[in-house]
């Protein structure tokens, strides 16, 4: 055919008016539809005069328009869109709503409480308990004592047994490693245990395995062997070890700023019935019973994990792959560490009710001796305002906390980032909690840092069972 009879032919075509009918409209509605959501090529001829530039310049249009709050999703489309890792610099801005970490401590620092995080080297003036804590950990990781003396033949055999791990135990004059006093912090594991963290360790990190195979296979028997007291029932341990990556803060312990609702992976905690060392662990456990009812949530602690309900948290422990960034970390664990401060000082304000309470109570008891003499009218006789002003001291006037049961100088925390263990410190300043980074505490890429880790996390102990819960117990017995 000619083509000057097809254009004709299009031409006549063109000048025809579109039939309508029912059937024809919804056919054409559908139509339009599925031209909405698929568009027509556009026109060759236009096409290549479209640059990539302007391809470029017309995306964050429609990445606003994606993000727009007044535009409806599918549920899909928000779950797909929750589900995906965004750059720290895009996720406050997602439509998930959560905020970047940088935006996170950026608000943080505006809470009256805190925290604010810092590095340990602008810490001056440094408590002396907290000095004494970190130049134990500075001599582990020297390795100093690092080893028991019992455990000595067997480590220096261990070279002729394995390849490379142990070459470093070769040396006959490197005596400083082991000692006798190292018992004192608890046990030194096996070779055999040192090699299996060794192994476990690096699959996880060459297999690329998640987090939660990490805390099982590798931090779990670390913990438990570093945390618990040999030969002893878990159900008789006075500290233990406990995951926690359900637990929740409870509100009225939550720093109040959106999207800080953190959680840890694990707990050290204490189980006051097992407190064998004190004669007021009985009474410690039954004042715990006691404040349950009074402290929010009927909880003592700061969070509402069932397990954790009546055994107090000393030491938190957050966890991450090799690949995961530390301020992520720290930012969980800065504002878990916020509640625990809180919590200690909501008990000690509860102290100082209760003794004022009992303060009440025994001068109603002195009057009621005094009066035993008068009559029964004289007994329902209003007191004078004057006298109870003068025998009654307001609590508003009880400013100063026992000396006792001041908050702790520190508090001391562990972010676990792959094979490397951090120490962090949290203090309480001028009603503001500073967390402050951080100390090695060892590591899981050599044998020898195993070993320096598990004496460290055995330093730690030591303060908890030392320190802390010394003080705590008190409080307690005194609430």
């Amino acid at each position: 055919m000619p083509t000057s009879s097809v254009l004709k032919w299009l031409d006549e075509i063109s000048t025809k008016a579109p039939i309508s009918n029912h059937h024809h409209d919804r056919e054409d509605a559908g139509q339009a539809k599925r031209r909405r959501l698929n568009p027509p090529t556009p026109d060759p001829s236009i096409a290549p005069k479209m640059s990539v530039s302007t391809t470029r310049e017309t995306s964050p249009g429609k990445r606003k328009g994606q993000n727009d709050p007044g535009t409806p999703r599918s549920k899909r489309s928000r779950d797909l869109l929750s589900e995906v890792d965004l750059p720290p610099s895009e996720v406050s801005v997602a439509g998930s709503g959560r905020l970047s970490p940088s935006k996170q401590f950026q608000l943080l620092r505006l809470q009256p409480g805190g925290p604010d995080f810092g590095d340990l080297s602008q810490f001056v003036n440094k408590p002396e308990k907290l000095q004494s804590l970190l130049t134990k950990l500075d001599d582990v990781m020297e390795g100093f004592d690092i080893i028991s003396a019992s455990q000595q033949s067997h480590v220096q055999a261990a070279p002729s047994l394995y390849n490379d791990e142990f070459d470093w135990a070769k040396s006959q004059t490197r005596t400083h490693y082991y000692s006798k006093a190292r018992d004192e912090l608890g046990p030194t594991p096996t070779v055999e245990f040192i090699m299996d963290i060794l192994d476990a360790a690096a699959n996880c990190n060459s297999q690329q395995q998640h987090e939660d195979a990490w805390n099982k296979f590798v931090h779990t028997p670390i913990l438990k062997f570093a945390f618990h007291q040999k030969g002893q029932r878990i159900s008789k341990q006075l500290i233990n070890c406990s995951s926690c990556i359900n637990a929740a803060i409870i509100p009225e312990y939550q720093v109040r700023t959106p999207g800080t609702s953190k959680k840890v992976d694990f707990c050290i905690h204490v189980n006051p019935i097992n407190d064998t060392n004190s004669a007021s662990s009985s009474l410690a456990a039954m004042a715990i019973r006691r404040l349950m009812l009074q402290l929010p949530g009927n909880v003592f602690n700061f969070t509402n994990f069932l397990p954790l309900q009546d055994q107090p948290i000393a030491l938190s422990i957050e966890t991450k792959r090799p690949t995961e960034g530390f301020d992520v970390a720290k930012l969980q664990l800065g504002v878990w560490q916020a509640a625990h401060w809180t919590f200690l000082n909501t008990l000690i304000h509860t102290q100082q009710e209760n003794g004022h309470i009992k303060q009440l109570q025994a001068q109603v008891e002195a009057q009621s001796l005094d009066s035993t003499q008068e009559s029964t009218e004289q007994l329902f006789c209003e007191v004078p305002p004057q006298q109870r002003q003068s025998d009654i001291q307001p609590l508003g006037a009880q400013q100063e906390v026992d000396p006792r049961f001041k908050p702790p100088e520190f508090l001391p925390g562990v972010i676990i980032n792959g094979h490397e263990w951090w120490l962090t410190v949290t203090t309480l300043e001028e009603s503001r909690v500073k967390f402050y980074e951080k100390v090695a505490l060892g590591s899981t890429k050599g044998t020898k840092d195993i070993y320096k880790l598990i004496c460290s996390l055995q330093v730690l102990r030591q303060w908890i069972d030392t320190t802390y819960w010394p003080w705590l117990r008190e409080l307690i017995v005194d609430c």
